[in-house]
């Protein structure tokens, strides 16, 4: 015999159980028909609530989402048409590192990032990133935060060596013709084998050679 409570109504006419009403641009009203009560704990008045064509169907992922205080203190989900613009609400972007969103958290619609230039990530990761401020990264193999290093950058061996010219070399060819001395041989090696490195001449060195004990002869 088919069950005929109100309850069993209920749950065939309004079949996701959660359901919102819609404002201009964002949702009003957020109940959980089932249980009869909105998402602040109101009593939801069964005899007048919309068709549920009228209405937006909410996950009870989504629920759980709506169910999370805001950061800011502003509270919006809004509206693409009759969808839910950022659906999974804790997004960052595809930077690296990347910065973390709230996209229900916002006074009015968010025109950027678009939806196809974040990632989703879960509320307890959001959370930790305003406890914790750090650097991430989105892992697309994970599915989750990581935190960011920067990749080491490696000056190219020509570069070293042309900075030594304009640096320590050149202080030491100051310090020559300020005190009217010469360099030594070894100085003199020195500066021929560091030139050779950044003018392109050695092309089969890895490393600078070390400077010269004895600069001055």
């Amino acid at each position: 015999m088919a069950d005929t409570s109100v309850g069993a109504l209920i749950k065939s006419a309004y079949p996701a159980q959660y359901y919102a009403t819609k404002g201009e641009n964002a949702l009003s009203t957020l109940m959980d028909i089932w249980d009869g009560k909105t998402i602040t704990g109101q009593t939801v008045d069964l005899l007048s609530i919309p068709a549920v064509s009228s209405l937006v169907a909410l996950s009870a992922a989504q629920w759980a989402l709506a169910s999370v205080p805001s950061v800011t203190g502003q509270f919006n989900v809004f509206l693409t048409g009759s969808a839910i613009t950022y659906p999974d609400r804790y997004y960052c972007d595809k930077n690296s590192p990347c910065a973390v969103y709230d996209m229900w958290g916002f006074s009015s619609a968010a025109t950027s990032p678009a939806l196809a230039d974040l990632y989703p990530i879960t509320a307890d990761a959001y959370a930790d990133r305003q406890q914790n401020p750090r650097q991430q990264y989105y892992n697309t193999t994970t599915g989750a935060l990581a935190d960011y290093v920067p990749p080491v950058v490696v000056v190219p061996l020509a570069e070293r060596a042309a900075a030594e010219i304009s640096g320590w070399v050149q202080s030491q060819i100051n310090y020559a013709a300020a005190m009217g001395e010469v360099f030594s041989d070894a100085m003199k090696t020195y500066v021929k084998a560091i030139s050779a490195i950044a003018n392109g001449t050695d092309t089969t060195s890895t490393a600078l050679p070390d400077r010269p004990t004895v600069i001055m002869s």
